[in-house]
């Protein structure tokens, strides 16, 4: 899996890049195997001397079955806003790979009992 780290407007942006790399990997680790690309934009929206809710973390998954996973999140720490992000790309990927291979486990139906009708 290939990715892609873009900072606008936050310090520290070599810290923050080694953030973000080492949580998103940790989140699509396991299924690294279907993902082509993944795009990470980190932006402070409104600039530094305005703070609020302004802080950005944008993921765009390019999956090897041609399909596209976005997560966004806005905060006021980009850390836990990167670490939100991580959390939903860890779900999103499962879900949209279970939708890919047709495999929904709330449908799983545990194993019938011998002889029960």
């Amino acid at each position: 899996m290939q990715m892609k780290i873009q900072i606008k407007g936050l310090p520290r942006a070599a810290q923050l890049r080694r953030v973000a790399a080492q949580k998103i990997d940790v989140a699509l680790g396991s299924h690294a195997h279907a993902i082509q690309e993944a795009s990470v934009h980190l932006d402070d929206i409104n600039g530094p001397e305005r703070g609020g809710v302004d802080k950005l973390c944008r993921v765009v998954l390019k999956m090897k079955d041609s399909s596209v996973l976005v997560i966004e999140e806005l905060g006021t720490d980009i850390v836990r806003v990167i670490e939100r992000v991580a959390d939903r790309l860890r779900q999103g990927v499962a879900r949209q790979i279970s939708r890919t291979i047709g495999f929904d486990p709330n449908r799983v139906r545990p194993p019938q009992a011998a002889g029960a009708l």
